[in-house]
């Protein structure tokens, strides 16, 4: 009788935590998707959609890393700051803009997993090659075009892209990093079982 009424308890924490799992996801993709609607609409990504996430479960994961995870958690810390410092970096040198940095950084906080970063990079690869091959089809550039632009970037010395050209010439492709990480999150999230504490 006794053993029976354990693992009753043990079904019912297990249900409400996989309730939970559920909630959690679905919270993240409505996230998500608002995200990458917002973005496509306005070419903005606000703050208040980005920073709870980035900055709360950012330090979340390096108090986690540095105290409770041991030899492994260092290796969470440094790779989500080795992984915030690339794409500080990537929005300083005028290649992405801070509000996707900003998304990155709070996904990379989500999943600090080397799985969701062969998952991203595997999902840009992928949609980029028909995002690309859909705007060459479309807009035609000529070979000699490209090549002239090359040669007066060469010329300038201006190999970078500028602030400017970020501003007018920018891609609205939040979405881009939002299909893999939902993917990823709903297939390849490892959700942990439940703490001891977990009241249902």
């Amino acid at each position: 009788m006794t053993e029976l009424a354990v693992m009753s308890g043990q079904s019912t924490a297990l249900n409400g935590w996989q309730v939970l799992e559920l909630l959690v996801k679905v919270g993240l993709t409505l996230w998500m998707l608002r995200i990458s609607y917002g973005d496509h609409m306005s070419g903005r990504i606000p703050n208040r959609l980005t920073a709870p996430i980035f900055l709360g479960v950012g330090l979340y994961r390096l108090v986690e890393g540095v105290l409770h995870q041991g030899g492994k958690g260092w290796l969470q810390v440094v790779g989500l700051l080795v992984a915030w410092a690339v794409l500080f970096g990537m929005w300083t040198l005028h290649f992405i803009g801070g509000g996707d940095a900003k998304f990155l950084m709070a996904l990379f906080a989500l999943f600090p997993a080397v799985e969701f970063l062969a998952v991203l990079a595997f999902g840009l690869l992928v949609i980029m090659i028909f995002v690309l091959g859909f705007e060459a089809l479309r807009q035609r550039p000529s070979l000699r075009g490209t090549l002239e632009s090359w040669r007066a970037r060469l010329l300038t010395g201006q190999l970078l892209p500028t602030e400017a050209e970020l501003q007018t010439r920018g891609r609205r492709y939040a979405w881009t990093f939002a299909l893999p990480a939902l993917a990823y999150a709903w297939i390849y999230w490892d959700w942990p079982p439940p703490p001891a504490w977990w009241p249902w």
